[in-house]
């Protein structure tokens, strides 16, 4: 291994070890778990979580994972006013990373919040963990969605309607009438 090797690999550890620190103070309580059909992450999981900081609640994390489990989308993360710009938002990244090992997207990233989003993914790149580019507009949701697409079901009534029609065309080709009695 080159010295530049080794001098990378230190400077990743020590990154690692911040980061750790960080979130080693912060606790992630889940609130809600569900998967409606309808949201960006259907069939995955979305996720309502309150963030502990020392036995007190600072704030929450809306998140939801793909069916794929190959990214975890932050939808919101929301610290109170007064425990902001103190590493929690970065602390509960994280701990998100850590736990699922996929690269981290935001979706519909405020303005407000491009600072914050700009230093997680330099002190994320330094420790070798990955934070994508937000996706923000609905052509973006749609060509993620479309990567899991033939994982979502059926609904009912789409799938009646759909093997009725498959019936008809059925009949049709085989030259009987649509439905019995008519002609």
């Amino acid at each position: 291994m080159s010295l530049l090797d080794t001098l990378r690999d230190l400077s990743h550890r020590s990154k690692i070890l911040r980061l750790d620190a960080l979130a080693r103070g912060v606790q992630l309580l889940n609130l809600r778990s569900e998967s409606p059909r309808g949201n960006f992450v259907f069939p995955g999981t979305d996720y309502l979580d309150a963030i502990e900081v020392a036995g007190q609640r600072v704030g929450q994390v809306d998140y939801g994972i793909n069916p794929l489990q190959d990214r975890v989308y932050i939808n919101m993360i929301d610290i109170t006013p007064a425990r902001q710009r103190y590493g929690i938002g970065l602390g509960v990244l994280w701990q998100l990373w850590c736990t699922h090992q996929v690269p981290i997207v935001p979706l519909y990233q405020y303005t407000s919040s491009d600072g914050f989003w700009h230093r997680a993914r330099r002190r994320f790149a330094a420790a070798g963990a990955v934070l994508e580019d937000e996706l923000r507009s609905g052509q973006d949701l749609e060509l993620e969605q479309g990567r899991w697409q033939h994982l979502v079901p059926e609904a009912e009534d789409k799938r009646l309607i759909r093997e009725y029609w498959e019936w008809v065309a059925a009949e049709h080709a085989a030259g009987r009438p649509a439905a019995p009695g008519i002609r």
